[in-house]
């Protein structure tokens, strides 16, 4: 989805078992210097029958959980990169 006339974009990813970010914290994915600057984790959902949260930085990202991620144009590749690049 776009907001701000396409200035920031918010999606939604699936994180695969042997994913690099599986079992580290939102502060420890923020605090990455491969994380894009201006991008934000705004959402979790553990399991798809869970609810949507608002993760907090001691949230554990899980195999097979969703997150919601809100970044600045352009960025969209990089984030994509790496919250599903693999170990």
């Amino acid at each position: 989805m776009h907001f701000e006339q396409g200035q920031i974009e918010v999606l939604k990813l699936s994180i695969p078992n042997n994913c690099y970010v599986v079992g580290r914290t939102v502060a420890e994915i923020a605090q990455d210097s491969r994380f894009p600057t201006g991008s934000l984790i705004i959402g979790y959902q553990s399991h798809p029958h869970e609810d949507l949260a608002i993760p907090n930085g001691s949230t554990v990202l899980e195999p097979d959980s969703t997150v919601l991620i809100v970044t600045k144009l352009g960025l969209l590749h990089k984030v994509i990169d790496f919250i599903q690049g693999c170990k």
